[in-house]
């Protein structure tokens, strides 16, 4: 029985179980794989050539998803002041929208954002939009705003964004 440990930041998350046949061909016996990781396609890709390989890809998915979830998770309890509404998201935590106010120069902006992680291997979006509900023309400060909000939620996990907004007041 293999034990695969996620871990986000420093953080322990959770751990999963393989249990393998040990014989050939070698084959999955039970797991705590959620069903939605392609198991069976790393299996098919791995197992039988390089189980190394294979441990390594598995924990590739299901780390990123630990802490994607690990994020959203985060973001709900240390954050729920922030968000306006509640935060969405699937299964694979791979796709979070959510709408957000920020204080800046005594004025409150609402925003919303929709992140969508493409790679499941990774813990951090491929593809961001933020928008302001009930905005449509985009002025300069708006316009940088937007794009700021769009590179922070790209490159730093959403608590540390969030964090971030908060010094800004």
């Amino acid at each position: 029985c293999m034990c695969i440990s996620t871990a986000f930041e420093g953080n322990l998350l959770d751990s999963y179980f393989v249990d393998l046949v040990i014989e050939k061909p070698l084959r999955i016996h039970h797991h705590s794989v959620p069903v939605f990781i392609p198991l069976e396609k790393i299996a098919a890709a791995h197992l039988q050539t390089d189980v190394q390989r294979f441990l390594f890809r598995l924990w590739e998915y299901l780390n990123a998803y630990a802490g994607r979830k690990y994020q959203a998770d985060q973001l709900e309890s240390d954050f729920c002041d922030v968000l306006t509404g509640p935060l969405q998201r699937n299964a694979l935590c791979n796709l979070l929208s959510f709408t957000y106010k920020v204080e800046q120069r005594c004025q409150t902006f609402s925003f919303s954002a929709r992140l969508l992680y493409e790679d499941p291997t990774a813990a951090l979006p491929t593809n961001v939009t933020v928008t302001r509900p009930g905005v449509e023309a985009s002025s300069p400060p708006w316009e940088e705003h937007r794009a700021s909000h769009q590179m922070l939620f790209r490159t730093k996990p959403l608590h540390k964004v969030f964090a971030s907004f908060s010094k800004e007041t």
